[in-house]
């Protein structure tokens, strides 16, 4: 079985660390149960489900504790949004990273080269790291080669000209492109003709997909 860095080793001590859980609590919401369970998806650290809950049922306080991630977004203390708690705790806890549009796949390569569980993973993304090619056709080839390693990386939508590339269990993915739209939000696969249309001309030539 090819090694996966959502599923853990048991803990060897409950005091040392907390599982996350996917099961609502009795006094979640829908809208709490299911920003819980998309958290649950996307890290095994119970940490991602605070955060998140946090922002989505307390935005005063999430913002005065996250007040700088809060202020680098422009989110005012009343305008909170738990989607944005949850892509910045991603990207700090290096399971995502952002990218400018225009950015090239060999930009793509470096971010991935930052997220830990890519490198774990052991899969070798080097023919990803091309100056020529799109990042979008970058994704295509690192999707290619993560695949037999039950990985994924998702387009989180955060209503900018930047791509926040995501790193998922290729197995969770269809139900959290199911959970982010059932918030209000969206998740992209990377396909062919989304590369073809983000990266204005067919790169193929630059990188075998």
């Amino acid at each position: 079985m090819a090694w996966n860095p959502f599923r853990r080793a048991p803990a060897p001590s409950p005091d040392t660390q907390r599982p996350a859980q996917a099961e609502p609590h009795a006094s979640d919401d829908d809208g709490a149960a299911r920003w819980r369970e998309l958290a649950s998806l996307l890290s095994p650290d119970v940490g991602l489900a605070e955060v998140v809950l946090q922002a989505y049922s307390s935005p005063s306080e999430y913002f005065e504790a996250h007040s700088a991630e809060a202020e680098n977004r422009g989110i005012e203390d009343d305008a909170v949004d738990p989607w944005f708690a949850l892509v910045d705790w991603l990207i700090e806890n290096e399971l995502a990273h952002e990218l400018d549009w225009k950015d090239n796949a060999a930009e793509l390569a470096w971010a991935l080269s930052r997220m830990s569980a890519v490198l774990s993973s052991g899969v070798d993304l080097q023919s990803v790291d091309d100056a020529d090619a799109h990042l979008t056709f970058g994704m295509l080839r690192a999707n290619a080669l993560l695949a037999p390693a039950g990985l994924e990386l998702l387009v989180f939508d955060i209503d900018s000209d930047s791509y926040t590339i995501v790193l998922v269990a290729s197995a969770n993915r269809d139900r959290v492109v199911a959970l982010a739209a059932e918030l209000g939000h969206r998740v992209d696969a990377m396909t062919l003709d989304h590369a073809r249309h983000s990266g204005g001309r067919d790169y193929g030539d630059g990188i075998e997909l």
